[in-house]
């Protein structure tokens, strides 16, 4: 199953590498693609993964970092 989301606040290479590096934690996904140019994110993940909890996760990083689902 897979998943796009975009936040906005991505900008960089260091962006992307923390984004996967909190997404490690989340086993139900099994590939992540960071898109700085487009400013989305895709996962690749399980049926039973929790969006919402990897959501606020990632918002936590900081105030740039808002998750809004596309797909």
């Amino acid at each position: 199953m897979q998943t796009t989301v975009s936040i906005p606040g991505i900008h960089c290479d260091a962006c992307g590498k923390l984004i996967k590096s909190v997404s490690g934690d989340f086993p139900e996904i099994t590939d992540i693609a960071v898109n700085l140019t487009t400013k989305t994110v895709t996962l690749t993940h399980a049926d039973d993964f929790a969006l919402d909890d990897w959501t606020k996760e990632i918002e936590g990083l900081g105030e740039t970092y808002k998750v809004q689902r596309l797909s």
